[in-house]
């Protein structure tokens, strides 16, 4: 899942402050590290003064117990612990005085080394005795102008690198904490930032294709905010614009083909009437009759889809709906020979609505279920007065609808894969938009193989709810 852009701000703030943490925390660690270093080493130079200080008024290196004995005062060893060493060599690299229990195989010189320190130069490094770590410095042992030996002073770095790790348990603490604050004040920032994108988001989300008009009307936001609502507004303009004008030809084209096809339809039956017409003539006028009808039913269709679109609201008169099922039974009968067209239970039931639009869903269902149904089989459109409700029911003996297509069946232009059948995928969305203009609704249940049950509810007319209801099969 892909981070939104509000925590990937924040997770770069917290980064680049990590970042940042780190190049700070580690050219403290190192500074402080040099420094402590340099203090140790300035530490140790005093140390061999002194050493050779008192070698010097010693006046030799071959009086043993008193260069011990100075040795030892250099030492410190409390309890065993080493803290300080000495070692004093001669020039053949032989041990003339060392702290006590000192094992200096660890701080032997490599003849290099050697060289170089009775050369007159002073070497430093880090020897590890026991599991402590030390510095020790070798310089040269001189008395008089001769270099007699070589003296080696060293310090446990533990006092050096005490603050070390004080400092890191610190700056780790200290690091956690700046990272989650860090992380609060980057995501605080980050929403503030995108505060004015999420209203831009919001309002977008609630525009629908029938709501074209709305803006977003962005005003004084930040600039590449304010960029981006200006131009989905222009956008919106436009396509406002072009559904305008596609809704105006819409309904412009169907109205004018509905009165020629009307008229054309009228003048047929009107030629079907003489009982003296040709046979051949008469099948051929039969098939203009039915083709034109389909026409005129595909027009009326383009016309309620445009009316839906510009939101059209249903007129409120009284509907006696028993009627109205009665002329959609009539008209249907013919529309297949092969398919039986049945007229169930019918109560008389009055509602409130637009009988043009009411006559035309229940047309719609029943044409969905007379053009799906296979030769020989039956549609059976009912009335039911029932809680309050009148219920139509349209009942097919069709192949059915695969569940996977019921949710979309509504949908415009839906045609739930029969590209077999002719059809614009229009009846079905048109049927739904009458229910929903008269506060009802409509629903489906199908099984495949054997058929498909549509609904529909509308709340009754006062007048009429006090007859005797008639239960659904």
């Amino acid at each position: 899942m892909s981070l939104g852009i509000r925590w990937r701000l924040a997770a770069g703030i917290v980064l680049a402050f990590a970042a940042t943490l780190v190049i700070i925390f580690v050219t403290l660690h190192f500074s402080l590290e040099r420094a402590l270093t340099s203090d140790l080493d300035q530490g140790l130079s005093r140390d061999v003064d002194r050493i050779r200080a008192q070698i010097t008024l010693l006046g030799s290196v071959k009086k043993l117990e008193d260069l011990q004995r100075i040795v030892d005062s250099n030492s410190l060893n409390p309890g065993g612990e080493l803290l300080a060493i000495a070692v004093v060599r001669d020039p053949q690299d032989n041990i003339l005085g060392r702290t006590f229990e000192l094992n200096t195989e660890q701080l032997a010189l490599t003849p290099e080394e050697m060289q170089r320190v009775l050369a007159g130069d002073s070497v430093s490094h880090d020897v590890t005795l026991g599991n402590e770590e030390f510095r020790v410095r070798s310089s040269p042992l001189t008395v008089g102008d001769q270099v007699v030996g070589v003296v080696q002073v060293g310090e446990s770095t533990k006092a050096a690198t005490r603050p070390l790790d004080r400092l890191q348990v610190i700056l780790a603490v200290e690091a956690a904490a700046g990272v989650i604050l860090a992380l609060g004040i980057g995501y605080w920032l980050s929403r503030g930032a995108l505060h004015p994108l999420q209203q831009v988001i919001a309002v977008a989300a609630e525009i629908e294709a029938s709501d074209l008009h709305r803006r977003i009307g962005a005003r004084r936001k930040p600039a590449e905010v304010q960029k981006l609502a200006d131009t989905f507004d222009a956008m919106l303009e436009r396509l406002d614009r072009a559904f305008r004008e596609q809704r105006n030809f819409l309904y412009d084209v169907s109205h004018d083909l509905r009165t020629p096809l009307t008229a054309l339809r009228g003048n047929i039956d009107v030629l079907l009437m003489d009982d003296k017409l040709d046979e051949g003539i008469r099948r051929q006028l039969q098939q203009m009759s039915a083709e034109t009808g389909r026409l005129i039913r595909l027009t009326n269709n383009l016309l309620y889809m445009a009316s839906a679109d510009v939101g059209r609201e249903a007129e409120r008169r009284p509907v006696e709906l028993d009627i109205v099922c009665l002329e959609v039974y009539r008209q249907a009968r013919d529309l297949r020979p092969d398919v039986k067209m049945r007229l169930g239970n019918e109560d008389q039931v009055t509602v409130m609505g637009d009988r043009d639009l009411l006559k035309q869903m229940i047309l719609n269902l029943v044409e969905n279920g007379v053009k799906y149904t296979r030769s020989g089989g039956r549609v059976t459109l009912s009335l039911f007065k029932r809680d309050g409700q009148a219920a139509i029911v349209v009942e097919d003996t069709g192949p059915g609808i695969p569940a996977e297509h019921l949710p979309h069946i509504f949908d415009r232009f839906y045609r739930a894969g029969n590209q077999d059948k002719s059809g614009t995928g229009l009846g079905l969305a048109i049927a739904r938009w009458i229910a929903d203009c008269h506060g009802g609704t409509i629903e489906v249940k199908s099984k495949v193989g054997r058929g498909s049950v549509f609904t529909v509810h509308l709340p009754l007319e006062e007048s009429s709810g006090s007859a005797a209801p008639t239960s659904a099969p």
